[in-house]
């Protein structure tokens, strides 16, 4: 059997002729030997220059081999050095204190060299494997403590991306929330001012979540504030958006997007959008107290699925005093410790039973109401929520 390379074997022994013996041998063995005559020259030997495996005699004075074991195991950085102890002590119970102390292996004197060297290339090769897998740990700490700078970079970028908290805009008044599932995330949400002093607002769940999902929010972004500028019609918008979508993304792996758009004109009191398969919005009517999902069945396909899919802009009415409420399907997703979803019938109850509320407290119901029905459970999604009040709402 192939011996260890370079291996680095501390000898310990107050008898000088035990110790020249065995380096002799060892040494002949191609062992590199450091050499101790008590337990203390031991320790300072071992902190200073920590070797592969200690051979290590009992019977010293002052510090025996038993209280050198010990403390070698008691430290951090020295705990998993092989340590063999040799000496002519042979009884059953001083076998079990040098294993109690930490000892990895026993040899009585006079012992066979052969055994001897048997046994040290067997510790010597299992400190080698641990030594590889520590070093392999620390690598691997490295790397992530990489990433988790990187990830964390996206994710700053990301939220730079999105309106944060509440955004005063063109007589409305935004409230968002946005909640990675892990670092970065595949929620988007936008809004703009469009011509005439009316809010354009986009909402999109991309496909999973993560740096894949991060990575098509910045695209749409992208297209996203192109098109605003060039169309006041939310189907337009997303017919252009998802057939660059299908050439981009689409054609190089399988991915898809829900899209929600629309357009708010407080002078004119309307509402206009298009739905590429996103969860219904809620438009929160606070007059006749109603809260009522916008739009029908009869929505489009998510971007991504079909490259000559249409969207067809709806109209609704929209007043100072209405309010609009979106979200991802990360907000009704979440289960209870029974398995069951919270459903968007879920969010609309909350809304209608705080329907007089400003878009803040909206919000901040259904995040609290969510999360005491999830019992605070990892969230397995993004969630987004964006509550959008016109000028006239009781702050």
């Amino acid at each position: 059997m192939d011996k260890p390379l370079n291996a680095r074997i501390l000898v310990v022994d107050d008898e000088p002729q035990n110790i020249r013996l065995l380096q002799i041998r060892l040494q002949a063995d191609g062992y590199t030997v450091l050499t101790a005559t008590n337990g203390q020259e031991a320790l300072e030997q071992v902190r200073a220059d920590a070797p592969d495996l200690i051979l290590l005699d009992v019977m010293m004075p002052g510090m025996n081999g038993f209280e050198v074991c010990r403390r070698i195991r008691a430290e951090e950085s020295t705990q998993f050095i092989p340590v063999v102890m040799v000496t002519a002590l042979s009884d059953k119970e001083d076998r079990i204190t040098a294993i109690e102390a930490g000892a990895d292996d026993f040899i009585s004197k006079p012992f066979d060299s052969y055994e001897v060297l048997a046994r040290m290339r067997s510790l010597v090769r299992i400190k080698r494997y641990h030594d590889a897998l520590e070093q392999a740990n620390r690598d691997l700490k490295m790397h992530n403590d990489r990433l988790d700078k990187e990830l964390q970079m996206a994710s700053e970028i990301q939220d730079s991306l999105m309106p944060q908290g509440i955004t005063d805009l063109l007589g409305f008044r935004i409230v968002s929330h946005y909640t990675p599932a892990v670092v970065v995330g595949g929620d988007f949400f936008d809004l703009w001012e469009v011509e005439r002093g009316r809010l354009g607002v986009f909402i999109s769940d991309v496909m999973g979540h993560g740096v894949s999902a991060a990575f098509i929010t910045v695209f749409i972004k992208t297209i996203v504030e192109e098109m605003s500028v060039q169309t006041d019609d939310p189907g337009h918008l997303l017919e252009e958006l998802n057939a660059r979508f299908n050439k981009m993304i689409s054609s190089q792996q399988y991915m898809f997007a829900t899209a929600f758009c629309a357009v708010l004109d407080l002078a004119n009191q309307t509402l206009h959008y298009a739905n590429a398969g996103h969860p219904f919005p809620f438009l929160v009517q606070r007059q006749c107290n109603v809260c009522k999902p916008i739009g029908n069945r009869s929505i489009g396909k998510g971007l991504g699925l079909l490259p000559d899919s249409t969207y067809q802009t709806h109209r609704y009415p929209f007043t100072a005093s209405d309010g609009l409420f979106l979200y991802t399907d990360g907000a009704y997703e979440l289960q209870n410790s029974q398995g069951e979803e919270f459903t968007p019938q879920g969010i609309q109850n909350v809304i209608t039973q705080q329907i007089d509320q400003p878009a803040p407290v909206l919000v901040e119901t259904v995040l609290n109401t969510t999360n005491q029905f999830s019992d605070g459970r990892p969230k397995d999604d993004d969630i987004t929520i964006v509550a959008i009040d016109g000028c006239e709402p009781k702050w």
